[in-house]
């Protein structure tokens, strides 16, 4: 490749660097359009029977480690990018500087063809904040095939897919005429010259949506079917993930982004977590709270959902040693004396011999009762003040050893302040009935570090 003959990469000045990196882009963006032909063509000529895959997808995915997923995305857009004649005649200019404005001509007069219809009205509604003189370089009327505007027009692979992907995605069941699904074509490769995938997505959602004379319904039901959930076993854990649609997603996101918000640590400093961190935390939170109030299982009325350890009585009283979960996973006894104030767990207790010497019941947690008290009384996380609802109840004196389920011996407890608290950072001392935090002996100010 010559451009990688050039000069040293440490000898370039910057803006050297920079018309190179175009230079490279362009390189890039030619091959991987080549690159799609060949994967259409491939496909067509029925090679991979031959040498004896499933298909072109597990074809390419073995030969080049590709992750099928991957195969599969680019070969739709292999397939599917001949009927999108603009959109491929674009996806073929990849001279560096193409898209710079000085190269793109003024707009000419559109042809009878396309004249403005449903697809012109949704990209003029969505239009992304363009300038007046960009807004009517922007008018779908303006792209013509074989005119200027269409020779200088330029996409990248990344465009192009955002681009098919939102008009593949248009029903046939919605009969739009060929006439506006050409204009809403042309009108978003004009759009690509300043939007990125990602934007392209969403301009596309809005087109489909305003092509769409059904609207948006059946779409949306296809998105509540397609909606999943996968779990597998992880080290320590358990992975998972999946895909929410509609009303769903919007209370998943909501739920989890009030929940992870950063909180100052007792220092002052800024929250440690990352943001995924501080989302996972959120979600837990919002399972845990679940489990206590037994809405996590309607089905099974009243009765909450509770997980099972098994452990030794001398490893409980001693803080060592692991007990072990129904599924096999194991948990540190500091974690089981955590989760048996207050939440969903059942402790199966084993003697010297093995036997069950106790199995802990739903009586040893915090009855409705008591934990609307509790809540009246602390109004929430008694360092942080994190609401009730995301709070645990937290023995001052745990149960094993002997400590009391009732008020003068609970106090709230937000998740992160109680495995603080089990973990030795904080303590909790009581004054006339009401539990008070004691500050973290190196967050004092009248203590030495």
């Amino acid at each position: 490749m010559g451009l990688c003959d050039e000069r040293p990469i440490w000898s370039m000045s910057g803006s050297e660097m920079l018309s190179t990196l175009d230079a490279v882009h362009a390189q890039i963006a030619h091959l991987q359009t080549y690159r799609l032909q060949l994967l259409a063509a491939l496909d067509a000529n029925g090679h991979a029977a031959d040498v004896g895959a499933r298909d072109t997808i597990q074809l390419i995915a073995l030969c080049h480690r590709l992750d099928p997923t991957e195969v599969r995305r680019d070969l739709r857009l292999a397939t599917a990018l001949p009927k999108y004649s603009d959109v491929e005649a674009a996806l073929h200019q990849t001279s560096p500087g193409a898209t710079d404005p000085a190269n793109i001509a003024a707009p000419t007069a559109p042809p009878a063809a396309t004249a403005p219809g449903a697809a012109t009205a949704a990209l003029a509604a969505t239009d992304p904040a363009p300038t007046p003189a960009a807004d009517a370089s922007l008018t779908p009327k303006a792209v013509t095939p074989g005119s200027a505007v269409a020779r200088h027009l330029v996409l990248h692979p990344g465009q192009a897919e955002a681009i098919v992907t939102a008009l593949e995605r248009i029903p046939t069941t919605a009969m739009v005429p060929v006439a506006d699904l050409q204009v809403a074509e042309r009108a978003m490769v004009r759009a690509a010259q300043l939007l990125s995938p990602a934007e392209l997505r969403k301009l596309g959602k809005r087109v489909r949506d305003t092509l769409d004379t059904d609207g948006p319904e059946p779409a949306e039901v296809r998105a509540m079917t397609a909606e999943t959930l996968w779990l597998k076993r992880g080290d320590y854990g358990v992975e998972f993930g999946g895909y929410l649609a509609g009303e769903h997603a919007e209370l998943l996101q909501t739920l989890i982004f009030a929940g992870a918000k950063p909180h100052l640590a007792p220092d002052g400093t800024r929250d440690p977590r990352s943001r995924g961190k501080r989302q996972a935390d959120a979600l837990t939170t919002i399972l845990t709270a679940a489990a206590s109030t037994g809405t996590a299982a309607p089905a099974h009325g009243d009765i909450k959902p509770h997980i099972t350890v098994t452990i030794d009585l001398n490893d409980l009283t001693a803080g060592t040693g692991v007990g072990t979960l129904a599924s096999g996973a194991t948990l540190s006894t500091a974690t089981i004396r955590r989760l048996a104030c207050d939440a969903g767990i059942i402790p199966l207790v084993l003697g010297s011999a093995s036997e069950p010497l106790d199995v802990g019941t739903e009586h040893r947690f915090v009855t409705r009762a008591i934990r609307q008290a509790l809540n009246t009384r602390d109004r929430g996380c008694i360092i942080c003040q994190a609401p009730p609802a995301m709070c645990e109840a937290h023995h001052l004196i745990h149960w094993a050893d002997g400590g009391p389920t009732n008020l003068t011996n609970l106090a709230l407890l937000c998740k992160a302040h109680h495995i603080d608290v089990h973990q030795g950072h904080w303590t909790i001392t009581t004054h006339h009935g009401h539990p008070h935090p004691n500050r973290p002996t190196w967050a004092s100010p009248d203590k030495p570090p």
